[in-house]
């Protein structure tokens, strides 16, 4: 019993091991900790800097539209183009009839003025025409009467007195004869234009579609309508085989000249933030996270305009606001979907003092760190290059391909 002796040592490894182990657990606990800790201080440290560095508005794409309105109360009898169609020039949209020439003819209490007209017409000829006997009997008999006279006259028993006046009078009937004459081929002149008029109008026919008897149309009172320039269909409000009142909208175009459409970027500044934007300051147009346009002032304070119910804050006593009209820099890349009328974006101006203070204390430390990428805008359509003057050009099928190698579709 005096020889036993205990042996710790594999106790002891045991014990040695589990520490480390712990220790490294710990250690990669700490690191994991400090990495997200850094991540989280990182992230802080981006939003305050473009909290505090920069100013957001809310602002939408200001696009005008051409909306086709009825000019009169129509019945449209087909649509031509569907929505999505680019249409060019002349291209025609619809095809209508006036409304009134098909209501009217049913009202039986009322005849339309142009049947009245020729009815009028076809009168007066014919009563025209029956004077014309009278005028013609007249004239025969002033004749013979002359001739009697010139007998007289020849063996001296009268003058030439009297067949001066019979003479006279000859010849004034033979002008009437000649202006009525004209009269009549006048009014048959007129009776034909109105008769044409008529049948212009398509009174006495059935027009109606669905209706008894057949769906026959004049194609003399079938007007169209035609595309002014060249756009693409946005909107199609009626169908075809629709009675549309005046000044309804038909059709919706969105032109493809976007300057002569007025495109910018309508921004609510609400009255305490007006100091941070000036007519010089440089913006830039945030649609999304991967397409951000730049813009100029083009004109601060262009009316008050309430703020929309959704982008008002619980804690904002203003309800409306200063509207600023922003126009696109040149030699920039835009997809077709951007170019859309009440577009919501954001629009972030940088705080000059922040800016000029923060660079001063840490002499441009940070310069670069917090710099926005410079965004490539793409889409699966189309993309327009801005240029000078606000002209919006398709970019070629090379350039196209250049901005879109790296991405799918």
């Amino acid at each position: 019993m005096n020889n036993f002796s205990y042996n710790s040592q594999p106790q002891e490894q045991d014990i040695n091991e589990l520490l480390n182990y712990q220790n490294k657990k710990l250690a990669k606990q700490q690191t994991v900790y400090a990495i997200v800790f850094i991540i989280i201080l990182i992230l802080m440290l981006i939003f305050a800097y473009r909290r505090v560095f920069y100013t957001y508005y809310d602002g939408y794409i200001k696009l005008e539209q051409n909306n086709l309105r009825a000019i009169d109360d129509l019945y449209i009898l087909d649509i031509y183009k569907d929505v999505g169609d680019v249409v060019q020039s002349g291209d025609t949209l619809y095809s209508y009839i006036l409304l009134e020439n098909l209501l009217g003819q049913f009202n039986v209490n009322t005849v339309p003025s142009i049947i009245l007209d020729h009815a009028n017409l076809k009168l007066r000829a014919a009563l025209a025409r029956q004077e014309l006997p009278v005028i013609q009997t007249k004239i025969n008999e002033l004749q013979k009467r002359l001739k009697s006279e010139q007998n007289d006259i020849f063996y001296g028993l009268t003058d030439n007195t009297k067949r001066m006046a019979i003479e006279a009078e000859l010849n004034e009937y033979k002008e009437k004869l000649s202006e009525l004459r004209n009269k009549i081929h006048i009014y048959e002149n007129m009776a034909g234009n109105s008769n044409r008029y008529i049948m212009n109008s398509g009174y006495g026919r059935n027009h109606l579609p669905y209706s008894p008897g057949d769906m026959y149309y004049e194609n003399s009172v079938i007007q169209y309508c035609c595309a002014p320039e060249e756009a693409i269909v946005t909107d199609i409000k009626v169908a075809k085989n629709t009675v549309v009142f005046k000044k309804e909208n038909i059709v919706d175009l969105q032109h493809t000249d976007y300057k002569a459409s007025h495109i910018g970027v309508m921004a609510y500044i609400p009255a305490h933030q007006v100091k941070y934007i000036n007519n010089e300051k440089q913006v830039d147009v945030i649609v999304n996270d991967d397409i951000v346009l730049h813009a100029h002032m083009s004109f601060l304070g262009l009316r008050v305009e309430d703020i929309p119910k959704h982008l008002l804050s619980n804690f904002s006593h203003d309800i409306d606001a200063v509207i600023a009209y922003f126009l696109f820099d040149k030699d920039q890349y835009v997809p077709f979907w951007v170019l859309n009328n009440h577009l919501p974006v954001r629009v972030r101006v940088r705080n000059d003092v922040f800016h000029e203070a923060f660079y001063n204390s840490f002499g441009g430390i940070f310069n670069g760190l917090f710099s926005e990428p410079d965004s490539i805008e793409y889409s699966p359509r189309r993309i327009f290059e801005i240029q000078e003057n606000q002209i919006f050009a398709p970019v070629d099928t090379a350039t196209f391909r250049e901005l879109t190698k790296d991405h799918n579709f």
